[in-house]
């Protein structure tokens, strides 16, 4: 049997070797701390170097996106320095300019200016260096073979990666199609002003030889109808009744075509211009009383109630005559627009404001509303049916109308619709 080993170690001794013990024990702690941050710093490598890899193919896919953007762009991009030295441009700017990219890098963007139109491209240049943009400008390009063409441009900056400006990215468009749809709009807008004009001449002549042509044919109407009213008067010998009957048909009728004439030669001097008015100061309550009185007759036979109410004192710079001419038409209107036998017709004036309102209102078949403006153009009819049941021109009311806005005065129609009645009202300016 081995004997044990029953050595005694001094007490240092002892010591000492619990102290190694410890620092070995520490030792082997501090190198399993090492191990595993050795471990966690190559994992993190790992996790880096694959997050920078993929950070990689992100930058690489968007450096393709762009090119792809550039490169394939409809429109004409190039990249130019501070100098205006053309860096880079895309495939479709050097097809269009008709260079390969070779021949363009290198010079500047004034080499594809037309020299006699330089001007646009230095606004635009100077522009992007004073104010880092541009946009939408329009300029020409030159092409190699001499051709020209218009475009848009916009511009912004391009800096290097310490943020210094070093250029810029322009885009240009070719507004080829549009420049050529908007010289043919400028041209047909120049033909269509001479075509204008060209009316406007032809309508002034128009309106002149009618004008004419109306005053020719009063002429001789004058005298046929003194005659004929000479006649009716038997100062030239007694007449039997169906003579008297006939005469009477050939007066009214001469009355009536009096009448149109008149209203054309107004139109006409109206629309020329020509309308002369001679103004004085007149009581307008007066004017309104003279014409009701002729009409007063008329109406009776046809069983029209008439009702007047004047406020007298209302003072009007005014052409009496054609003041009685625009009443005597209104109530003409009224009286063959209303019902005969139940017709009722009412002629009101007042002041309001700085004007005389004058209004004519009757309860006879109305106007509908969309036709309210209408009834004041020339030769419009409300009834256009072949069997129109009230005749007339289509020139009375606007005949009305010039001489009102002659006067510097107002007229409309208002009207609560069908068989409802209608109301013309008229302000003429009080005098001051």
């Amino acid at each position: 049997m081995k004997k044990q080993d029953k050595r005694v170690f001094p007490t240092d001794d002892l010591h000492k070797i619990r102290e190694l013990e410890q620092e070995n024990i520490l030792l082997e702690a501090v190198y399993q701390i090492l191990d595993d941050k050795n471990q966690s710093l190559e994992e993190s490598r790992t996790i880096l170097k694959q997050d920078l890899q993929q950070l990689m193919k992100i930058v690489q896919n968007n450096q393709k996106r762009y090119l792809d953007l550039y490169e394939q762009s409809p429109d004409l991009y190039r990249t130019i320095n501070t100098d205006g030295v053309i860096l880079d441009c895309n495939n479709i700017y050097a097809t269009k300019l008709g260079y390969s990219k070779g021949e363009i890098i290198g010079k500047t963007i004034f080499d594809h200016s037309p020299k006699d139109i330089h001007q646009g491209i230095m606004d635009s240049f100077e522009t992007w260096k004073r104010t880092g943009y541009v946009r939408n400008k329009e300029i020409w390009i030159k092409c190699k073979d001499g051709s020209i063409f218009p475009g848009l441009i916009s511009a912004t900056n391009l800096y290097d990666v310490h943020g210094k400006l070093i250029g810029s990215n322009s885009v240009i468009k070719d507004i080829t199609e549009i420049y050529q749809y908007r010289k043919e709009l400028e041209e047909s807008r120049t033909q269509i002003q001479i075509q204008l004009l060209e009316l406007q001449k032809l309508d002034t002549a128009k309106d002149e030889f009618l004008a004419m042509i109306t005053h020719e044919l009063k002429t001789p109407i004058v005298p046929i109808k003194s005659y004929v009213e000479m006649i009716l008067s038997e100062k030239l010998g007694p007449l039997n009744d169906t003579q008297k009957s006939r005469l009477s048909v050939v007066q009214s009728n001469m009355v009536y075509l009096l009448k149109i004439l008149n209203d054309l030669l107004d139109v006409q001097k109206i629309e020329l211009g020509q309308l002369k008015l001679t103004k004085n100061l007149h009581d307008l309550a007066g004017i309104v009383e003279k014409t009701v009185d002729t009409m007063r007759e008329d109406m009776a036979k046809k069983g029209i109630s008439l009702t007047i109410n004047l406020q007298s004192n209302l003072i009007c710079l005014c052409d009496d005559v054609r003041i009685n001419q625009v009443l005597t038409n209104l109530l003409v209107n009224a009286v063959k627009f209303s019902t005969i036998g139940n017709g009722k017709i009412s002629v009101k004036m007042y002041p309001e404001n700085d004007w005389a309102k004058i209004i004519v209102k009757d309860n006879g078949i109305g106007i509908i509303g969309d036709k309210l403006e209408q009834i004041f153009v020339k030769f419009y009819q409300m009834d256009n049916s072949s069997t129109r049941e009230y005749g007339g021109t289509g020139l009375g009311l606007s005949v009305c109308k010039g001489l009102i806005e002659n006067h510097g005065g107002k007229i409309w129609a208002e009207s609560a619709g069908t068989n409802k009645g209608a109301e013309i009202h008229i302000l003429l300016p009080l005098a001051k």
